[in-house]
């Protein structure tokens, strides 16, 4: 919220917008990736608009579940 506030934002991704009525008939729009379509229901894709792109707003914590998510997702980017 402290980005937003700040003003730090941006236009959503292309391939995260609506699209469908400005490109009937187009082949050149990004095309969104459905996670569930992909092995462990996770892509490489990009999310947060580009003055955002690189940012973190999550931190795993150091209890054992937050570690063991941590380390589940870190195998999954880890084999794509």
């Amino acid at each position: 919220m402290a980005d937003v506030a700040r003003g730090k934002t941006g236009p959503i991704p292309r391939h995260l917008q609506n699209v469908h009525a400005d490109t009937t008939g187009t082949k050149d729009v990004p095309k969104y990736k459905y996670p569930h379509d992909y092995p462990n229901r996770y892509v490489v894709q990009q999310y947060l608009p580009d003055a955002l792109r690189g940012t973190v707003y999550y931190h795993y914590g150091e209890n054992k579940t937050e570690q063991a998510a941590r380390a589940y997702w870190e195998n999954i980017k880890g084999n794509v």
